[in-house]
């Protein structure tokens, strides 16, 4: 009996194929969202600010993102009209709200990326995409609280 290599032992590690396969819905991502304008980041933040009030630092707790990255991309946001910042309740926090146009662009990148999800998942039956969502949804909340679902935090 033959030894497995490495090639062969990574390949098939679930945790090397969650990385390749996340990589490759980045890359998806990115490139649909890139026609308006948006990173990842951008699209991540912008939606957390449409849902309600949110100061920097909140939106730092809820996407994962370090504060150095969110003012990153805040600043992108405002460059590109999408969002701005505004004074909160406390003067010494700012609220980020999302403009008319970073709404819109919202509304159409949302569209758009729910065809790009379907064409990336398209390789799964309608039961494996429901396994996949529940096991994601598993691991987000074991690895990533910033990525548990709402209605859950």
């Amino acid at each position: 009996m033959r030894e497995t290599t490495a090639v062969e032992q990574i390949t098939r590690a679930p945790i090397f194929m969650l990385f390749r396969v996340g990589d490759a819905a980045r890359d998806a991502v990115e490139q649909s969202l890139d026609r308006y304008g948006l990173r990842g980041k951008d699209f991540r933040v912008l939606s957390y600010a449409g849902t309600g009030v949110f100061s920097q630092q909140d939106l730092s707790r809820v996407t994962g993102l370090d504060r150095t990255t969110m003012v990153a991309v805040i600043d992108r946001l405002e460059r590109t009209g999408m969002a701005a910042r505004e004074r909160g309740d406390d003067r010494r926090t700012h609220v980020v709200v999302p403009t008319p146009k970073g709404l819109r662009t919202l509304k159409e990148a949302f569209a758009e990326l729910e065809q790009v999800q379907d064409e990336f998942l398209a390789a799964l039956s309608p039961t494996g995409k429901r396994a996949m969502e529940t096991a994601l949804t598993r691991l987000f909340t074991a690895h990533d609280p910033s990525c548990r679902p709402r209605d859950e935090t």
